[in-house]
């Protein structure tokens, strides 16, 4: 398993090194709008200039990306932002907002997990019956509609549920401002955890060796949370993982939608206006969070089920 872990680690840092450098030179390769940069920055053009060659912009493309890539390797250099926060190291800027989006997308994580095992195996237990359909309906409601579809939704309600429209920084204890984005980063996740719960749970409900734990004695709650959903969560933890990166990812929108100040908007802003550091942090960002947990899905498997685990040792 550690040999396994290591070989992975390695591939992950190839994977990522790709990525990274495609995006680099796919971003310097945006057109220059110089006049916004004027205006952003509010400074005279020949200012501009000198912070450019300050900043090697000045050097051809492949000896920019050689700097940046010796500064990242070497230094945990990210370089500074050139337009967002003038100057500012991009990483501190990161770790500034990162907070309230790690925040956003765990709550929503915890909610969804334990909620679309619940209704998958309430779903299953209760197969072709009344609460079974009502399950299956909200389901695929919820999967067919978008996650920004339904933030703009639960937006326009607001003032009915007694919520606010728009997230308000000067109350960031407030539990208020995040029930809407959660609720809407966990929808979707939920409905397709319950979906595939009970797909599985259902097939492995009419197993032999289920029929046996209960002949054996075994009541039905038992022998469905200790043996069925045990041999379920094989093919459910990439599932579970996968709805890690995907209400990851829907914060882009949910967080500029309902103005939550997290990284998705730094991500999003830098972008518009050519802040190739702070761009390449946020990217990096979100790229890492993405294989790690792809990494997490390969060794979960040895703990759910000891066979892979032993297997991994020939």
């Amino acid at each position: 398993m550690v040999r396994y872990t290591i070989k992975r680690l390695f591939l992950i840092f190839i994977t990522l090194f790709i990525i990274l450098s495609l995006s680099f030179f796919l971003i310097k390769l945006l057109p220059d709008n110089n006049e916004l940069q004027y205006l952003m920055n509010k400074v005279k053009p020949e200012d501009y200039a000198l912070m450019r060659k300050q900043w090697g912009y000045d050097k051809p493309l492949f000896v920019q990306y050689l700097y940046w890539l010796k500064n990242v390797i070497f230094h945990w250099d990210w370089g500074v932002s050139t337009h967002y926060l003038l100057g500012r190291d991009t990483f501190e800027i990161l770790t500034q907002f990162l907070p309230i989006t790690m925040r956003l997308n765990l709550v929503s994580l915890v909610i969804s997990i334990p909620l679309g095992l619940l209704f998958g195996i309430v779903a299953a237990l209760r197969k072709n019956k009344p609460i079974d359909y009502i399950i299956s309906v909200f389901v695929i409601l919820f999967i067919s509609i978008p996650s920004f579809v339904v933030v703009t939704m639960m937006m326009l309600s607001a003032n009915d549920l007694g919520l606010p429209i728009q997230y308000r920084p000067s109350d960031m204890a407030n539990y208020k401002d995040m029930i809407i984005p959660v609720l809407s980063l966990s929808f979707g996740p939920i409905a397709v955890l319950t979906r595939y719960t009970r797909a599985e749970l259902i097939e492995v409900l009419t197993s032999d060796f289920i029929l046996l734990a209960r002949t054996k004695g075994l009541n039905r709650f038992h022998s469905t949370v200790r043996h069925g959903m045990r041999n379920s969560m094989v093919p459910l933890v990439p599932i579970i993982i996968g709805n890690f990166i995907g209400i990851l990812f829907g914060s882009l929108v949910i967080e500029r939608v309902y103005g939550v100040p997290g990284v998705a908007g730094i991500l999003i802003e830098s972008i518009g206006i050519q802040d190739y550091n702070l761009t390449m942090t946020a990217l990096a960002f979100y790229t890492i969070i993405s294989l790690v947990a792809t990494l997490i899905v390969d060794l979960t498997y040895g703990i759910v089920d000891p066979r892979i685990r032993m297997g991994s040792r020939k």
